[in-house]
C-alpha cells in the first residue's frame, strides 16, 4: 500500500543543518521518496491551513535525512 504524509527532513548545509518540510511517501509503511516542492498551495484557503496542521503534526515525529541518507533517522548528536 502507497500513503504519503509530511515530515521534517534534515539536510547537510554550508551553515549546519537545514531543515525543509516535505511530503514523504511510503510503500509497505516504509519511507520510499520524497518531495522536492517546497511550495504550500491548495485550491482554497482551507487546504493551506490543512497542509500548515500536517507540518505542525510533522514536527512531532523523528525527523528523517533527505538526500543520499535517506531515510534514516537524524539523530542531532550525530551531526557536527
Amino acid at each position: 500500500m502507497r500513503t504519503w504524509n509530511h515530515r521534517i527532513l534534515a539536510f547537510d548545509s554550508p551553515h549546519g543543518v537545514y531543515f525543509e518540510a516535505q511530503e514523504v511517501h511510503y510503500a509497505d509503511g516504509v519511507p520510499r521518496a520524497y518531495s522536492v516542492d517546497k511550495r504550500i498551495g491548495g485550491e482554497s484557503i482551507e487546504d493551506i491551513l490543512w497542509t500548515c496542521d500536517m507540518i505542525k503534526k510533522a514536527c512531532e515525529k523523528p525527523i528523517l535525512w533527505g538526500g543520499d541518507r535517506f531515510p534514516q533517522e537524524y539523530k542531532p548528536q550525530e551531526n557536527g
